[in-house]
């Protein structure tokens, strides 16, 4: 990692919380009636930062272990993001997790104030300031109190069983003095105890976990990797974490290899990690995380999703809706997920094994007893649709039967047989900058951009200047364009919008050739379909597809990838679906609420799906955040 921080700055933040760290012991010194000089709380506070020069003699401590219980609960964890630049975060993908949603992921990866933790052990792959850590240490100090054990014994039970790794040197600095202003304390009880020994420092260790798994688990060794004194493979019962989220560029060919099975194409930071957490697991281990939704569907992560369907058993998959209220710097959408791993040799029938599904709407959701959850069988929750797998999430019971009816007995539209698969539009504006034309002439041809598309209506040139409305055409750009009518769905929608699928014919009279940025996805059928282009776009933008397509999208994309993993239901109704479309491009405003409804009617007895199925749906669509506010369909 590149330091933001200056050697002098190093020293003076490190002295800075040497000096909060030294006060939190003399004041718990002063209740616990320890005699301790100055100067040695100052070497003890420099020793667990990381310092050296230790020297500390105890006196003898007489105090109940409740109370520290207050100390415990109270404790809020300092971070450092603030201290650092906001470009430097996104590169690294760092971003603090807020506190209930830590206490949450452990206590969904069993992760209790029981007995049984206490011989069990616990990473944090990439800690951070180390909020997953402080919140397993108050369930780990509830357990030792529960259970009898002396509070001289507890600081040594949080070395031996927590773990915290992460590259960033200031984050290993940050998570030591979080959780020794916790342990405190105990700390403290440990010194009294020990006259004249001093304390391991905490298991804090600052290094690529990336780097280091490979290590273990690859057949080559990764160029400059020191030996680990810290083995990772197969040695945790929980692993639990809010991972980085950042696309990866070239890394070495060592690394790449040992997590080959679940890279496709660009790998992603938090699914390499994904994938490190199954290896750092014993069998019958879970892992907790936080990471975006986009493994949810498409191509990218089709083979990580492969991994964890065959390697673990899901326990729980938790959406958090409000994406901006959870991390604000983070565009994607963000969800919990929980799995545990299955033994070696255990069958993959996990068909039946239940599967806890939620959206939380807010992170204040999560206080208490946390959003209600519906208990459903994985193989509703995974979905197998043409050669891959889909997951779908919902908090509602009825949600996954309605699915079962919008699947069934319907051709997928990338099908061959139906003739129409949806690509991403060719034209890359920035590679052509030098070509755009604001006006059209000799020459050129029209180019469609994404605001040019809005539902049922298409209007070229919507941006004005600054998305130029037409490209020169040569031998550069000719063979990229697009011939005859198609079919354009926007590429990029949010669930913030009214809809996340966007769509609209595309016709040109006096340019039978035009061009589609690639912001766009394009449907035209081939030679030989019998599909009509109207007929689809009614599907796309039906209330019924607008359900099923939320359920299984995980970001802003709406690739080409998952357009054509949507059923398409052929027969009588496909001619009567296009009319009322026609009606809708032509229609005022006034009647286009009544085309609509009656729209959605068609579709859903193309499905099979009954008024009554089809009023639920469109109840789960309206009370989403984003049908309460809408944005707009642009």
């Amino acid at each position: 990692m590149r330091s933001t921080f200056s050697n002098l700055d190093l020293q003076r933040l490190e002295t800075s919380l040497e000096d909060v760290l030294t006060a939190q012991l003399r004041r718990e010194a002063s209740t616990l009636g320890l005699r301790m000089r100055p100067a040695q709380l100052r070497s003890l506070s420099r020793s667990l930062l990381g310092s050296t020069g230790l020297q500390s003699s105890g006196s003898k401590v007489e105090a109940e272990t409740a109370s520290t219980a207050n100390h415990e609960e109270e404790f809020e964890p300092h971070d450092y993001l603030h201290l650092v630049p906001q470009e430097i975060r996104r590169s690294l993908g760092q971003y603090m997790t807020p506190r209930p949603i830590a206490r949450h992921i452990l206590q969904a990866a069993g992760y209790r104030d029981e007995r049984e933790i206490l011989t069990r052990a616990l990473c944090d792959p990439a800690c951070g300031s180390g909020v997953f850590l402080v919140e397993a240490v108050r369930i780990l100090l509830r357990a030792l109190r529960r259970a009898g054990i002396p509070v001289e014994e507890w600081y040594s039970e949080v070395q031996a069983r927590l773990v915290g790794i992460d590259v960033d040197p200031i984050a290993c600095l940050y998570s030591r003095f979080n959780l020794n202003m916790l342990l405190a304390p105990a700390l403290l009880a440990w010194l009294a105890a020990h006259p004249g020994a001093l304390p391991e420092p905490l298991s804090i260790h600052q290094r690529n976990t990336l780097e280091s798994l490979a290590g273990e688990i690859g057949e080559g060794r990764l160029p400059g990797l020191r030996d680990s004194d810290l083995p990772l493979t197969g040695v945790f019962d929980f692993v639990v974490g809010n991972p980085p989220y950042r696309k990866l560029g070239r890394m070495p060919a060592e690394l790449r290899k040992a997590f080959s099975a679940s890279i496709y194409g660009h790998p992603n930071a938090y699914g390499m990690f994904l994938h490190a957490g199954i290896q750092m697991l014993r069998p019958g281990g879970r892992l907790g995380f936080i990471v975006p939704r986009s493994m949810l569907s498409g191509l990218y992560f089709q083979n990580l999703r492969r991994l964890i369907e065959e390697e673990t058993w899901i326990e729980e998959i938790s959406v958090l809706s409000d994406r901006k209220r959870v991390f604000s710097q983070v565009l994607q959408g963000t969800m919990i997920l929980v799995f545990r791993k299955r033994d070696p040799g255990q069958s993959a029938g996990s068909e039946k094994q239940p599967v806890r599904t939620a959206v939380i709407r807010s992170v204040s959701e999560l206080e208490g007893n946390g959003p209600p959850h519906v208990l459903v069988g994985a193989d509703q929750v995974v979905r197998r649709l043409n050669g891959t797998t889909v997951w779908f999430v919902s908090e509602r019971e009825r949600t996954y039967s309605l699915l079962d009816k919008i699947l069934a007995r319907h051709p997928l539209l990338g099908d061959l047989a139906l003739g129409c698969p949806a690509k991403t539009g060719p034209i890359v504006w920035n590679r052509v900058k030098p070509l755009l034309r604001p006006k059209g002439g000799t020459g050129t041809l029209p180019l469609v951009w994404a605001t040019d598309i809005g539902r049922f209506q298409f209007v070229l040139g919507t941006a004005g200047d600054s998305r130029p409305a037409f490209l020169v055409d040569n031998q550069e750009t000719g063979h990229l364009a697009t011939y005859g009518p198609s079919l354009l769905v926007q590429r990029v929608t949010a669930d913030e919008q009214a809809r996340r699928i966007v769509a609209s014919l595309a016709t040109f009279r006096a340019h039978p050739r035009y061009f589609v940025e690639n912001h766009l996805n394009v449907l035209q059928p081939s030679n030989w379909s019998k599909v009509d282009l109207r007929f689809l776009l009614g599907i796309l933008s039906s209330d019924v597809v607008e359900f099923l397509f939320r359920a299984m999208n995980g970001n802003t994309q709406v690739s080409a990838t998952e357009i054509n993993l949507l059923p398409i239901p052929r027969g009588k109704f496909e001619s009567e679906i296009a009319e009322i479309v026609t009606d809708l491009e032509n229609a005022v405003s006034a009647e286009r609420k009544h085309l609509e409804q009656e729209l959605n009617e068609r579709v859903a007895r193309a499905y099979g799906i009954s008024r009554t199925d089809l009023s639920s749906l469109q109840r789960s669509l309206r009370e989403t955040a984003a049908f309460l506010e809408p944005q707009g369909d642009a």
